[in-house]
């Protein structure tokens, strides 16, 4: 989110249904192609462009506690009934200076609302892709966020618009869930907003794929038939493990899907960037920024991670940032004790 847009933002109540609005109204203004125009000096507003014209027929002023949506002159010009219908539609109003129809919104719900008149008159793009949030709308979901959905999700959630997957599947913990449920969720929790079905794609190529896959989950066609600890567990630490159940189990749960990208979102949001948790290494004032953080492996902490049982839902305290050489000797320190 650009520095203008927070200026904006930054008058309205945080955490308040007003701040929610707001930001659901501009991730439609985005995704409807609207350019958009910040207003920073006099008053905090966003006026949103038609793309293909430098003409704004809509604006948007902040207060901390509601939002002022305007219809302004080139809207009222192209589409000469439209005031009246708003009129009647949300209430009338005393027409200011420049002829404009205003009303207030308060929530998501107001919002949808509005969109929902203009789309029926004519006035906002309509098309499903039209409904369909650009990428960096996104850029606030962390692995945080996908790790609490995927565990939610499994655990039962059903309070979502989601419904089950057609061709693909998220594996969580032995459990097949439909990754679209599991960015959506993710993504309503980050962004503070409902976001639906329509709001975005899932399938190759897509921004939830992206994402999800980019955190640490695997994501297969339905059908496929595989190995629970597929893909979790390398060559090298079958040796190590040496066939105990224990210390496979350790891995398995180490290496769950998702846990290592959320404990490093969380380190990261914490300390600015990763270092050794044992040893207290830097990586990146010694390998540099760019791939520094690579050496940063995340471990289960808990001696008696074996012993969880089935359904166990790792806590993020129970993940530690290790570098590679700490990692393996407490690998080994923890095959002594067994």
């Amino acid at each position: 989110m650009n520095e203008e847009i927070e200026r904006v933002r930054e008058v309205i109540e945080p955490g308040s249904s007003t701040l929610s609005a707001f930001d659901y109204l501009i991730a439609h203004a985005r995704a409807a192609a609207f350019n958009l125009v910040h207003r920073i000096s006099e008053v905090r507003a966003v006026e949103l462009q038609w793309p293909d014209r430098r003409l704004n027929p809509f604006a948007v002023q902040v207060r901390p506690g509601h939002l002022n949506f305007y219809l302004r002159s080139p809207i009222l010009r192209a589409y000469p009934l439209l005031f009246e219908a708003a009129a009647k539609r949300f209430g009338p109003v005393q027409s200011n200076g420049r002829g404009e129809y205003r009303t207030r919104l308060h929530s998501q719900a107001e919002v949808d609302a509005l969109l929902d008149f203009l789309r029926e008159q004519g006035g906002w793009p309509s098309k499903k892709s039209d409904r369909r949030f650009v990428a960096g709308t996104f850029a606030p979901v962390t692995g945080e966020h996908f790790l609490r959905a995927a565990q939610r999700l499994s655990q039962g959630l059903l309070d979502h618009k989601f419904g089950p997957s057609k061709d693909y599947d998220l594996l969580f913990d032995d459990v097949r869930l439909p990754p679209k449920a599991v960015f959506g969720v993710a993504a309503s929790e980050a962004l503070g907003f409902e976001v639906r079905p329509e709001n975005f794609s899932a399938g190759e190529s897509m921004v939830c794929f992206r994402m999800l896959r980019s955190s640490g989950y695997l994501i297969v066609p339905k059908g496929d038939v595989l190995q629970s600890d597929a893909g979790l567990i390398s060559e090298e630490d079958r040796s190590w493990a040496e066939g105990s159940p224990r210390l496979v189990t350790h891995l398995r749960r180490e290496r769950g899907a998702g846990l290592a990208a959320a404990k490093r979102d969380q380190f990261r949001a914490k300390y600015g960037r990763l270092r050794c948790e044992r040893c207290r290494m830097d990586p990146v004032e010694i390998y540099g920024a760019e791939f520094g953080e690579a050496c940063i492996e995340v471990h289960h902490s808990d001696t008696h991670v074996a012993d969880m049982k089935d359904g166990h839902l790792t806590r993020l305290e129970e993940l530690q940032c290790l570098c590679a050489n700490c990692h393996r000797v407490v690998h080994r320190e923890l095959k002594a004790r067994l």
